[in-house]
This record gives structure tokens, C-alpha cells and sequence, in this order.
């Protein structure tokens, strides 16, 4: 997908036409990483820690523009490294599936990242880019 923005700040999906800021979603935009057996960092919920052992699955996932996808960005607070992890696209229902982009944390023993989103809003068609958290792996 490749998104432009135009001078009004709106958004389109070059190949899905415009994303029609008209969609009701039934819930506010938002964007979360969950570990099911430890717990979650949650845009709603900024600045929280989440500790997991390594080798526990991370799933990323949100309400967001249908067509668009969350970028999010994991900074090694230690190394100065950082990387980025692309959920699946949103549906029409602007629901993120969670099970389209799991993380393995098995290689990220003894470090701590500090965890962002950016994302394109369905209500008004604009860029949020929340701080989730602090991610530990002990």
C-alpha cells in the first residue's frame, strides 16, 4: 500500500481509492501489543511497563483506517538499535487481525525497548504516532 498526503492532511490509499473518514468503527482509533499470558501496552494506557520472559509471543493489533496498517517501532533502550514490526492491514470493520503479525521475542534476552505506534485515525484521517510503553525482557 502506498499512502500520499494531501495538503489537507487527508490521506488516500493508492490502491484502494480514498479512506472515507465517514466509516464508524465502533471504537476510538487505538493500537496495542499483547502478550496473552503477561499483558499489554496499550495506547490508551501510555508509559506502562510489560515484562516478559523471552520466547513469549508479542501480537500487534488496533483500530485504525480500514486499508491501513500500524507501524510499530521497538527502540532498544540500552543498544541505541531500534526496528519496526507492520501489522496486517485493517478491515472494513477497521479491526487490526492480531494473529497476522506475532513478534517471537526469543532473541531479545535481557533487553528493554521502549515500544511506539503510528497509525492513521479512522475518525478524522490523521496520523497518531502514541508512545505504548516500555517493553523488558529479562
Amino acid at each position: 500500500m502506498v499512502l500520499v498526503l494531501m495538503p489537507a492532511g487527508t490521506a488516500i490509499a493508492a490502491d484502494k481509492g480514498a479512506i472515507a473518514p465517514q466509516v464508524t468503527c465502533g471504537q476510538h482509533s487505538q493500537a496495542w501489543v499483547k502478550s496473552f499470558t503477561y499483558g499489554i501496552l496499550h495506547s490508551d494506557l501510555p508509559g506502562r511497563t510489560l515484562t516478559v520472559h523471552a520466547g513469549e509471543p508479542l501480537f500487534h493489533t488496533g483500530i485504525v483506517a480500514p486499508g491501513t496498517r500500524i507501524r510499530f517501532q521497538y527502540l532498544n533502550l540500552d543498544a541505541n538499535t531500534t526496528f519496526f514490526v507492520w501489522s496486517a492491514p485493517a478491515g472494513s470493520n477497521c479491526v487490526v487481525p492480531h494473529e497476522q503479525s506475532v513478534l517471537d521475542t526469543t532473541i531479545f534476552s535481557g533487553t528493554r525497548w521502549g515500544v511506539g505506534a503510528l497509525y492513521i485515525a479512522w475518525e478524522d484521517n490523521q496520523f497518531r504516532a502514541p508512545i505504548l510503553g516500555t517493553l523488558i525482557v529479562p
